[in-house]
């Protein structure tokens, strides 16, 4: 056998065993609610109309003692209807409302000033402003910070609108695997790393933590992934918690690219931070999943092109190149299974191969054409920056 096909595989059957590892390992977070400290739960509404009202209705219906808990909106500048929905409920003394001074360019700098000039609460929660909680949300996400030495707690994130079309489908594979399959297994029978990225729509956060790093999410897009990387540098654990959020993914490729450019610009790719860094490297290895599935793919392809052409058909060579790439449908299919998201598996093959193919063509789009961009502004659909589908919670 080729020893050039040996070392092409060996790496990609090391990681897709990984992710088997990864499936096998999920264990569901449940903790008994014990623990009633006084939380802000916040939603970020910037160009939100069609949404907000929503969400500030899936905040007041919460399962939480109301004496316990407080509601903040923050919102960077909005210039749709967003503040005249909102300011009616701060009039009705239901929510507190915060709007900066001048519009920022990111959603950063509104958080951490609305934390330190608005939110009370000792505990802040927070939710994008599509994003639709269970009703046991704020109880399920505080329990951890019992432990005294857990700084944020990450819920699980599922896609809200996977009914609307196929592309959505491919969506609700992508936030299953990256954020209920890869969360549940990082804090499962088998403790991986220390390091737990946060889901920016799904999580909470110690006031004394964010204090702890400086008051502040960071100077990047990816703020969330950039809190995870200070809260781990300073020492804080992040825990993950049955609490339940379905959110609105994008929609349609055009969409799709927007995002993506937003997350691989060059700013946003510079919060991996130094110390520490094998852990974090092993902790953000689950949302490879789809680089290592198009690498298997065309590897395999690869290998079988050169044995027809060469017409020495080497099986035991094609046996190994196709390993790595029928491990990895099988570590999803049973991923899918074990959360309970089993007619999201037909839909497996295209998310394997088409989807892979289009995040890999936005990474090296932007870091080939775009790498000189410094900052992005946040682009919406028109006149909201979310569709405003309906959320489905089954």
């Amino acid at each position: 056998m080729d020893p050039i096909v040996i070392l092409g595989a060996a790496p990609l059957l090391l990681i897709s065993a990984f992710h088997i590892f990864l499936v096998w390992n999920v264990k569901k977070p449940v903790r008994s609610a014990t623990f009633f400290p006084k939380v802000t739960v916040m939603a970020y509404a910037w160009q939100s109309g069609n949404v907000i009202q929503r969400k500030i209705e899936n905040f007041l219906n919460q399962d939480y003692p109301k004496d316990r808990f407080e509601i903040v909106i923050y919102d960077n500048q909005s210039t749709d209807e967003t503040p005249l929905i909102c300011r009616k409920y701060e009039e009705a003394g239901l929510i507190k409302y915060y709007r900066p001074d001048v519009p920022y360019d990111r959603k950063a700098p509104v958080l951490d000033e609305a934390i330190g000039k608005v939110a009370t609460g000792d505990f802040i929660a927070l939710t994008d402003p599509d994003g639709v909680c269970e009703r046991e949300w704020v109880k399920k996400i505080v329990q951890p910070f019992i432990d005294p030495r857990v700084g944020a707690v990450s819920g699980i994130t599922h896609c809200g609108n996977w009914h609307k079309n196929l592309f959505t489908k491919l969506r609700a594979i992508e936030d299953e695997w990256w954020n209920n399959i890869s969360y549940t297994a990082r804090n499962g029978k088998v403790k991986l790393t220390r390091f737990q990225p946060l889901c920016g729509c799904n999580y909470a956060l110690r006031r004394s933590a964010w204090e702890d790093v400086g008051r502040s999410h960071g100077e990047g897009l990816l703020e969330d992934l950039e809190l995870s990387i200070k809260l781990h540098s300073r020492g804080w654990l992040v825990e993950v918690a049955d609490a339940h959020v379905w959110q609105e993914e994008v929609e349609d490729i055009g969409q799709y690219v927007r995002q993506r450019r937003r997350w691989y610009s060059f700013k946003s790719m510079k919060v991996l931070g130094k110390g520490k860094r094998l852990e974090r490297i092993i902790g953000g290895l689950p949302q490879g999943i789809q680089m290592t599935g198009i690498m298997s793919f065309i590897f395999f392809t690869i290998i079988l092109l050169r044995s027809i052409l060469s017409s020495r058909m080497d099986y035991s060579e094609i046996y190994l190149a196709a390993s790595p790439f029928i491990i990895h449908n099988i570590a999803l299919t049973a991923g899918l299974a074990r959360v309970g998201r089993s007619r999201l598996i037909p839909y497996i093959p295209i998310f394997t191969i088409f989807d892979a193919l289009l995040q890999l063509a936005c990474f090296l789009d932007v870091r080939l054409r775009w790498r000189t961009e410094q900052k992005w502004v946040m682009l919406g659909l028109g006149k909201y920056y979310h569709s405003g589908t309906e959320i489905r919670t089954d």
